[in-house]
């Protein structure tokens, strides 16, 4: 039995400690230097879920806003005097009574809600249009996603959607199929959507981990604009206590293989880290440690030095 929750982007580790034998393939992103919290103001009462446009200065996130008509939900949030506010106005009715949604390129989004008494997540895409009084705001986009449990049954819960546009119109997103069977590892799915089309589909890397050696077992996904660079969190090996760490992995014939251990100055390798999101080129990564939201940005190899 399979379920789907959201989570909505590093176990570096030693191989030694799994006994493990595999060359580690060259980082694909970073080095990263030493994360800083990500400002949310007090009015945003434990901001999680965090997703960022290009632009820098638009996002969403999963938390209580009081003065929202349903104060825990997913809510539009701007960057002021360099710190994230609630942006109500944008919300549109719509995102705050969703359990997950993360903000995408070209004015899109997706978004999840389980209803009571469901067991499968009901997924659609939201669409900003600008125009709309005050100030724009969120309404039902015209796409759907097809089947996204593949046949699967679900017991609840919610599905990760991690959308980023590629540079030409097709667009991509990253989901996260969680097993409810002891030892099991979850499933990571990329689907894609064509231009005039109104169906996501699977794409050829629809299981891009399956590969891998050892046992990988992720937990959160997100992709650069360019759908070049695939940053993912995940546990490793067999060791159901081991921490979750993060790995970008490049593409290579259009597909994906477990990628190397992200390198972030002063973050040790046994720290936790989840719901990871990035940059349009992956020089910004953004985590979850600790109850709390960092983000770190890339450095010079040669000047991070020892």
């Amino acid at each position: 039995m399979l379920r789907v929750v959201a989570f909505a982007l590093l176990l570096v580790g030693c191989d030694l400690a799994w006994q493990l034998e595999r060359e580690t393939p060259p980082p694909v992103c970073g080095p990263f230097g030493a994360p800083s919290l990500v400002p949310f103001h007090p009015e945003l009462i434990d901001p999680k879920d965090f997703s960022v446009d290009s632009s820098g200065m638009r996002g969403m996130i999963y938390a209580m806003y009081p003065r929202a008509s349903r104060p825990t939900g997913v809510h539009s949030i701007k960057l002021v005097n360099d710190v994230w506010r609630a942006d109500p106005a944008r919300d549109g009715g719509v995102l705050d009574r969703l359990d997950g949604g993360h903000i995408a390129e070209d004015n899109f989004a997706v978004g999840w809600l389980v209803e009571e008494g469901g067991d499968r997540p009901e997924i659609r895409e939201y669409q900003f249009f600008p125009n709309t009084p005050p100030s724009g705001a969120w309404a039902s986009g015209t796409s759907g996603l097809v089947d996204p449990l593949q046949g699967q049954t679900s017991t609840g819960g919610n599905m990760i959607v991690l959308p980023y546009a590629g540079v030409a119109t097709i667009r991509f997103m990253v989901t996260i199929l969680m097993s409810d069977r002891v030892g099991d590892p979850n499933t990571m799915r990329i689907f894609q959507l064509f231009p005039n089309e109104t169906q996501w589909e699977l794409t050829p890397q629809a299981d891009p981990l399956k590969t891998a050696r050892e046992k990988v077992n992720p937990n959160g996904g997100v992709m650069t604009a360019d759908h070049d660079k695939l940053v993912y969190s995940a546990k490793v090996g067999t060791d159901p206590l081991a921490p979750s760490r993060l790995y970008a992995s490049k593409r290579v014939r259009d597909e994906y293989e477990h990628g190397a251990p992200l390198i972030i100055e002063d973050v040790d390798g046994d720290a936790d880290l989840t719901e990871p999101w990035i940059n349009a080129d992956c020089t910004r990564v953004y985590f979850r440690q600790d109850g709390a939201t960092w983000m770190a940005d890339a450095v010079d190899d040669a000047a991070s030095g020892p």
